[in-house]
């Protein structure tokens, strides 16, 4: 049986015996800049990104969401869909479904209602039925187009 060669195999030829395979974590950690020691931002003093004097934060990468008409109440309804206080009733019914494909300066500040006028829906019927009114005359509007919303807007 022929002596296989250590190149073959990736390896690196040693002396003094075997000391591990190049690709493990020891040799790995063997090269890695102490926390302490790495470049740091020169705004926040965050592990900096390679080449660059700023982290991820300050690169100028990353830009806040826009503050257009209907984010705020999209920014809502996406802290209450985290917590889990939208109810499961309410994203079933029809009229939830039907304003998806609208734009969401239109589509948040009724679901937004629709969402508040939910608790009201036995003590204050008439409130509940102008709030689902209202939706569903923004269904019945042309305009509406298919997009990628989360899946809460989808049920």
């Amino acid at each position: 049986m022929p002596k296989r060669k250590p190149e073959q195999l990736g390896e690196r030829k040693r002396v003094g015996g075997w000391m591990g395979s190049p690709n493990s974590i020891a040799s790995v950690l063997r090269g890695r800049v102490p926390l302490q020691d790495q470049r740091k931002c020169a705004r926040c003093r965050c592990v900096a990104m390679r080449g660059l004097k700023y982290c991820r934060m300050h690169a100028g990468r990353w830009a806040k969401r826009s503050d257009g008409p209907g984010y705020a109440e999209r920014r809502l309804l996406c802290r209450l869909e985290r917590a889990g206080l939208l109810p499961l009733e309410l994203l079933a019914l029809p009229v939830w479904r039907d304003i998806r494909g609208f734009p969401a300066a239109l589509r948040s500040p009724v679901r937004l209602a629709l969402v508040q006028a939910w608790d009201k829906q036995y003590s204050d019927p008439l409130h509940w039925a102008a709030v689902q009114r209202q939706a569903i005359d923004l269904a019945k509007q042309p305009g509406g187009y298919p997009t990628q919303v989360p899946w809460y807007e989808n049920a």
